[in-house]
């Protein structure tokens, strides 16, 4: 066989062999976090700094690397309430606790969101993050207090994270986490919106919160009148996209439902 014929072969063969060989660019595997500490994956904790921000730590407890994202929308739950909801109780009258205890009351729940649409994950600025084995990182995320005239949330008192549909199932709440982490509104205006839709606060009473200060100086606005105009705006555009995601019902098949067959 001549010089020319063996490079040939060889090169055919190389081709071949780079055909039916595996391929070594496949998508890692991306599990939601939460999803991954319930398989026994990974080990998950929720340590909130105060009702605006809150430290999520995971380890990962398997024998190789995972790719972890934050879940669409989350909460942080006082452990010892799942022993007695009854425990917590009510701030004082007339306005917020700001960075308050209220003696043995729990403290409220904390909600936050990962970035929608594949953004960043666990601790990453440009995507998902690879979390070799027991091995430890964490993530700072911006939250908001989920139910009013409970105590602020504290690192004082364990916290474990649950999906947000297990606190809410309203989507438009989901929407406007989802907006304060990815930034586009700050955690003021995502507070007083949180407050509107899981509390059922009206936007005059939104208005009328103050924070009390002692020694005489006097009491303040929660909010701004600019805060609250900007969290009633996104509360109406969540409003206007959620009713544009349901499926519209013809007038006559409505009516046809509504009265039944009277045959059953």
């Amino acid at each position: 066989m001549s010089r020319f014929a063996m490079l040939a072969c060889a090169i055919a063969a190389l081709a071949l062999g780079v055909a039916a060989g595996p391929s070594r660019t496949t998508a890692p595997e991306v599990h939601d976090m939460l999803a991954a500490e319930q398989a026994g994956l990974v080990s998950v904790r929720y340590i909130p700094n105060d009702s605006r921000s809150a430290q999520i730590v995971v380890t990962n407890r398997s024998d190789r690397p995972l790719t972890l994202r934050l879940p669409e929308a989350f909460a942080g739950v006082p452990v010892l309430a799942q022993f007695g909801g009854g425990m917590a109780g009510p701030m004082g009258a007339g306005g917020m606790n700001v960075g308050g205890f209220a003696g043995a009351n729990m403290p409220q729940a904390a909600a936050g969101a990962g970035v929608p649409n594949g953004g960043p994950g666990l601790g990453a600025a440009g995507g998902f993050q690879s979390l070799p084995p027991e091995r430890t990182r964490s993530v700072r995320v911006p939250t908001v207090c989920l139910e009013y005239g409970k105590p602020e949330p504290t690192p004082r008192v364990a916290y474990r994270m649950v999906p947000l549909a297990s606190r809410s199932s309203d989507p438009r709440l989901t929407m406007v986490l989802q907006w304060l982490a990815t930034g586009e509104v700050s955690q003021k205006v995502a507070q007083a919106a949180t407050w509107h839709i899981a509390s059922g606060l009206t936007w005059e009473q939104l208005a009328a919160e103050m924070i009390k200060h002692s020694g005489g100086d006097p009491d303040v606005p929660f909010f701004t009148s600019e805060e609250l105009e900007a969290a009633q705006g996104i509360v109406e555009i969540a409003t206007q996209r959620h009713a544009e995601t349901q499926p519209t019902v013809n007038a006559g098949e409505s009516a046809i439902s509504a009265t039944g067959t009277g045959n059953s």
